[in-house]
């Protein structure tokens, strides 16, 4: 193999390689739209209602009457979610966007959960706990399989690809099931329930 031929299948592992993580980079920060009510602090404007539009671990789009200056730090705290600070990025008179500045993997890991699980709590119709703290793992889910049995089940975890679930009913894997908004199929069986795959399409 010639010294060029070798260059450049190196070049190209490298562009896959690079090209690779800006999709999970992109991945990472996709914003989701979820609505949800929150209070706002800003100096400009003191205290103020709003209420989301979108959001991602990165940044979000907030709706609010009173909005923040541009360029000004604010702190949002929204129901379920919990508090997100950042500088605001884009400002009109029906609100703003804003981009976070957590400082920490670990803080944007939090942001990223707290926002995967609420945007799938409404999706599923879960019937959340609001006794505990609201994270992944908690919560109650009514599935109905493609014959009509319908299965109470606690919420091990969620994600955008699937979900687990804890109960003794154990249906075939590969067999349709609904979870409120959402379709999908059995995967796998867990020791205490199973795991189900969402269909890519919803």
């Amino acid at each position: 193999m010639s010294h060029v031929s070798e260059f450049r299948r190196r070049l190209d592992r490298r562009q896959i390689k690079i090209a690779a993580r800006g999709a999970q980079e992109q991945r990472r920060h996709r914003r989701v739209r979820l609505s949800a009510p929150g209070r706002g602090l800003a100096a400009s404007v003191g205290e103020f209602a709003c209420t989301l539009v979108d959001i991602s671990p990165g940044g979000a789009r907030v709706a609010s009457k009173t909005p923040p200056k541009l360029g000004e730090r604010v702190v949002l705290l929204f129901d379920g979610i919990g508090r997100m600070e950042g500088e605001v990025v884009r400002a009109g008179k029906a609100g703003f966007a804003l981009r976070s500045n957590a400082s920490s993997q670990r803080k944007r890991d939090r942001l990223a959960d707290a926002i995967t699980w609420r945007f799938n709590m409404e999706r599923l119709g879960l019937n959340e706990d609001r006794a505990a703290p609201r994270k992944p793992g908690q919560g109650r889910a009514q599935l109905r399989l493609k014959d009509g049995v319908v299965i109470h089940a606690d919420v091990i975890d969620v994600s955008i690809s699937g979900a687990a679930f804890a109960c003794l009913e154990r249906p075939r894997v590969g067999e349709p099931v609904k979870i409120g908004e959402m379709k999908g199929r059995v995967a796998r069986w867990l020791d205490n329930g199973f795991a189900v795959a969402f269909d890519a399409s919803r």
